[in-house]
């Protein structure tokens, strides 16, 4: 095994191939260490991460997986016994596969991106063999079977990195005193999410419109409900008022896969079907923020880091995200954006007048928040530390080599 800075291989084990928040993070990692480190992506189906995967210098392999274990999850709609027995017996085939797949390509660490991920990584990469690294991006609140298995298959684990301390703290409950737990916050493009981008074309912003925008998934974790709730008192007051949602539901495993039709019927039950704009999945997602005057993060559930909210500050735009999980560390309440009651929708409603109402606030907010993303969030710091950690890894792996005769005196 080496762990020369210029041969060091890293195969990284994905849970999904679409273009999710995790997804788009995680390529921002490859971007930033392609020169340094050989990667090989192993996604569990074809999917438009792997272009991309390429694209950013990494190679690709699929290893599949059965739709029954794709499927499979806490949140998912509860399955049934001939569900539950394919995904089981598809286990020790994929963790075979995966052990193979490993030998033939010879990595010299893996890292795992997700908890499905972590688990048959942990079964597939048996201890002494080959370091892991388990990329831990999600919280296991509320995933009480995730986080027993976590525990029980910890101690197979090399080391962790944890995506905000919110995400840490819970891992570093779960894993042995001896493994350790490094916290590195998600990389943000702040060439790509910059203020002052155009508008995209099939978007049209009228004189005296306010923009408020929810940017991810449409899933009940996200509060976009919530968000419309609040949307509701926010429309009395301010006539230009708009709300954007941007994202579908692309996860296999969420319960209420009618969540997004919900949301439909939500918006022309308030009233708000002409104010209310649902954009879908988008390649230009910078442009569109950018030109937000305010993002709105309103998680129901647990939010590991909020990736929307780094790139919203990116572009000088001001956030009011929820104050607790993950978000709590990147907006500074009243420097950058505010912080809201959690599942309190008059708190949201109230801060989101507050900005719609004052320029001269959201100007300050905004351009508070792109000096921390500046200061605190660039790519080239997060990449280092993330370069050190697997070092760190790789050492600890390396075999010692006993001295030579001749070098003993």
């Amino acid at each position: 095994m080496s762990c020369s800075r210029s041969t060091s291989h890293v195969a990284v084990l994905g849970t999904v191939a679409h273009l999710g928040g995790a997804e788009r993070s995680l390529l921002e990692l490859l971007r930033a260490l392609a020169r340094e480190l050989r990667f090989t992506l192993i996604l569990p189906e074809e999917g438009p991460l792997a272009a991309c995967a390429v694209a950013a210098g990494a190679r690709v392999r699929v290893l599949r997986w059965s739709d029954a274990l794709q499927a499979l999850g806490e949140r998912a709609r509860r399955p049934g016994p001939v569900r539950l027995l394919r995904a089981g017996a598809s286990v020790p085939l994929l963790v075979h596969g995966l052990r193979r797949l490993l030998r033939e390509i010879q990595p010299d660490l893996l890292v795992t991106n997700g908890i499905k991920a972590h688990v048959i990584g942990a079964a597939a990469a048996r201890r002494g063999e080959l370091p892991l690294v388990w990329y831990c991006r999600e919280s296991v609140t509320g995933r009480r079977l995730s986080a027993r298995l976590l525990r029980i298959l910890g101690g197979r684990v090399s080391g962790a990195i944890a995506i905000s301390r919110f995400v840490g703290d819970e891992m570093a409950d779960l894993l042995p005193n001896n493994v350790p737990v490094s916290v590195i916050y998600n990389i943000v493009d702040t060439t790509t999410f910059r203020p002052g981008l155009p508008l995209p074309a099939d978007l049209e912003k009228r004189a005296g419109e306010i923009w408020f925008g929810v940017v991810g998934a449409l899933t009940p974790l996200k509060g976009q409900d919530l968000f419309l709730e609040a949307a509701e008192r926010v429309a009395r007051v301010l006539p230009g008022a708009r709300f954007l949602l941007v994202g579908s539901n692309l996860y296999k495993t969420e319960a209420t896969l009618e969540f997004p039709e919900c949301l439909r019927r939500q918006a022309e039950k308030v009233g708000l079907a002409d104010r209310v704009r649902f954009l879908g999945e988008r390649e230009d997602v910078a442009r569109i923020v950018a030109n937000l005057d305010v993002l709105v993060q309103p998680n129901r559930g647990p939010e590991g880091l909020g990736r929307a909210v780094l790139e919203a500050m990116a572009c000088a735009v001001p956030v009011i995200a929820v104050n607790r999980f993950g978000p709590v560390e990147l907006v500074c309440d009243g420097k950058t954006g505010f912080l809201t009651e959690w599942m309190d929708v008059a708190s949201l409603a109230e801060k989101m007048i507050r900005l719609g109402s004052d320029r001269g606030l959201r100007a300050r907010l905004g351009q508070g928040g792109r000096q921390r993303v500046l200061d605190e969030f660039g790519g080239a710091r997060a990449a280092a530390a993330f370069r050190i950690f697997l070092d760190e890894m790789l050492r600890r792996a390396a075999p010692v080599v006993p001295p030579s005769r001749s070098s003993v005196a």
